[in-house]
């Protein structure tokens, strides 16, 4: 007669292996959201502002991704995509208040956008500009 745990043939069986512990979520940093805000508002633009000009003054912040001008209304309006909310967020603080034409006195004013600024497929890559940093001692061969 069979045992406990002892199959009728004599083999035993193995034990039963413990449950998994239980998933404990841990957030990555590096992991964008689909509802991760990482777009900044920009007002205060001049009215001949120039979507290039956008472009020369934020491509120099970290996390910059692309920019856009609405024309639409009364007085332009700029968005900014970054890589993350952080980045976007130290931008929105860095362009508070920033005097962007002296002439017309132009002065920025920032906000977090409600949504992020869409891309059309391709746009992306038309846009960012790409700077590749390698280290002199990288290339020496050991």
């Amino acid at each position: 007669m069979a045992g406990a745990g002892i199959h009728h043939y004599g083999h035993q069986w193995a034990p039963a292996p413990a449950p998994p512990p239980p998933l404990i979520p841990v957030e990555n940093p590096n992991r964008i959201t689909t509802d991760e805000i990482r777009t900044i508002f920009i007002s205060g633009l001049p009215e001949d502002v120039k979507e290039r000009e956008l472009q020369n003054l934020l491509r120099w912040l970290p996390g910059y991704d692309a920019s856009q001008v609405n024309f639409k209304g009364e007085q332009p309006m700029g968005f900014a995509l970054f890589s993350t909310s952080q980045f976007a967020m130290a931008a929105k603080d860095a362009l508070q208040e920033m005097v962007f034409d002296a002439e017309s006195k132009s002065v920025l004013h920032t906000e977090m956008a409600k949504k992020n600024l869409f891309l059309k497929r391709g746009e992306f890559f038309e846009k960012k500009v790409f700077f590749f940093f390698v280290p002199f001692d990288s290339m020496l061969s050991s």
